[in-house]
């Protein structure tokens, strides 16, 4: 992890407190593409892992994997939603929308007042997917996301330093 990076403070935080953990005993990987089991898998540390019961609505979710009881949980308390009603695809890469869609799912569930008017001013805010309108224009107004060479790239991936630092300032900020 390169100290002189936007990212350095978001990877160091993440890691510290047990949201995010590392590809290797030392190595982060900041500039790898994330899937959407990571995502909800470091919003469900961020809950504190609670103890999950119940069916697995999606077929695509195996018992086992590392992520199951985060997507159970995230599905339950309704903060990620399948790509249909029996498919999660956790392997497929989460985007920026959709990272910032489970946030603000999860700022709710968590009691944040997550009200928000207007749109962000951005030239493809246009290209958000109705879905994340809101959520994308609360991360923006929050200053949880910012943009990417003056654009949101909302169908753009999302990095693990780029999930770092949204999360570290998530938490700063509520």
């Amino acid at each position: 992890v390169d100290t002189s990076r936007y990212y350095h403070d978001g990877v160091d935080y993440v890691v510290n407190k047990g949201y995010m953990i590392g590809v290797g005993d030392t190595r982060f990987a900041p500039e790898s593409k994330t899937n959407r089991a990571m995502v909800v898998t470091v919003l469900y540390r961020m809950a504190g892992s609670p103890e999950v019961t119940g069916d697995m609505p999606f077929a695509d979710v195996s018992e086992g994997r590392y992520y199951y009881d985060a997507i159970l949980w995230a599905s339950q308390n309704e903060i990620a939603k399948g790509m249909t009603e029996t498919l999660f695809a956790p392997n497929k890469l989460v985007t920026r929308e959709q990272l910032v869609t489970f946030l603000y799912r999860y700022a709710e569930f968590s009691g944040v007042d997550v009200t928000c008017t207007g749109k962000p001013d951005f030239p493809d805010v246009d290209a958000v997917s109705s879905y994340a309108e809101e959520a994308m224009a609360w991360a923006v107004a929050n200053e949880i996301i910012y943009g990417m060479d003056g654009r949101l790239n909302p169908k753009g991936t999302a990095t693990r330093a780029q999930i770092a630092a949204i999360i570290m300032r998530y938490c700063e900020k509520f």
